[in-house]
């Protein structure tokens, strides 16, 4: 068993900050060790049951979690008020000493313009600049020189609302800090399943439907056979020989960890997560580096780092 150190209970903490548990949208590792909840006082329901809107209009707020990463337990927390806000967020990132907020969802017009659903915000949610980063985007992670990752699903990659030519064609993008594209995948992806960054920064994809692992530092790629198909989240260990991965298509919730060896199809191997001898299901798994955050069905946050497996 991989023993867990003490949990955060968000229960406790959303009582502390009067905030609604169902206000939660996303957990998410930034590059500068800290950990993000982003809250929507009033998630907009998707259309038909199906379609997420990408206007919310509502009141947005971020919870920052300070962490000791050595010893795995958060040491302490922060609340920011961002106020009221048009455009539906699914993403928080630390954008220096600010945020970047993201929607994962973006309409084009008919003059083939793109809602700007990026915005670098201050600690109280005054909008510095926007940017459009297109449909569908799956994951965003801001690197600690500012540059910008996004993903897409399938959505993004082949055009939906209203997206003729869409921007995340690709299906994964590097942006400059400007809002500019920098650097995009020439592989043919159908949809960018799960991302990461290593220690170095160098970016790890993986993406439907070879469900191939590759690391690239935007100049050269190394592909690596996971094992695992349709996961959603993985971490790289700290010396870049392991991966723990979210268990895929009828194993989310379970870990497993894969060795890294090049062209050679790795066998995963579960890898079960336990606190003072009670095995944790994950219900939530989120991840930047060799660090990851893990939510259970109790609403307990655990922190663990991933030095080697």
């Amino acid at each position: 068993m991989n023993n867990l150190s003490e949990p955060y209970d968000l229960k406790e903490l959303f009582d502390k900050y009067n905030c609604k548990p169902e206000s939660f949208v996303n957990i998410q590792i930034g590059c500068n060790n800290r950990i993000y909840i982003l809250l929507n006082e009033n998630i907009p329901p998707r259309i038909d049951g199906c379609f997420v809107p990408t206007k919310s209009d509502s009141n947005y707020s971020v919870i920052a979690f300070t962490v000791d990463w050595d010893n795995e337990c958060v040491t302490g927390d922060e609340y920011y008020d961002l106020g009221k806000h048009e455009m539906n967020y699914h993403f928080i990132q630390p954008f220096g000493e600010q945020f970047l907020l993201v929607g994962s969802r973006c309409e084009c017009d008919d003059n083939d313009i793109g809602e700007k659903n990026a915005a670098i915000m201050g600690r109280n949610g005054n909008i510095i600049r926007q940017f459009c980063f297109g449909d569908g985007i799956e994951d965003c992670i801001v690197r600690s020189d500012n540059s910008i990752i996004t993903s897409y699903f399938d959505e993004g990659i082949f055009g939906n609302y209203g997206w003729g030519n869409p921007i995340g064609s690709s299906g994964l993008i590097v942006w400059s800090s400007d809002g500019k594209i920098a650097w995009e995948n020439k592989r043919s992806i159908y949809d960018c399943y799960a991302i990461n960054i290593d220690e170095n920064e160098n970016l790890w994809y993986y993406y439907y439907d070879k469900f191939e692992l590759i690391r690239t530092d935007l100049k050269s790629e190394m592909s690596y056979l996971p094992g695992i198909s349709g996961a959603d989240r993985f971490a790289i260990s700290a010396d870049g020989r392991s991966a723990v991965f979210d268990g895929g298509y009828n194993k989310h919730g379970k870990l497993f960890a894969i060795k890294l060896e090049t062209s050679k199809t790795a066998e995963p191997v579960e890898f079960p997560l336990e606190y003072r001898g009670e095995s944790i299901s994950v219900k939530i798994f989120g991840s930047l580096k060799s660090q990851a955050v893990f939510i259970d069905g109790r609403d307990r946050l655990f922190v663990k780092r991933f030095l080697n497996l």
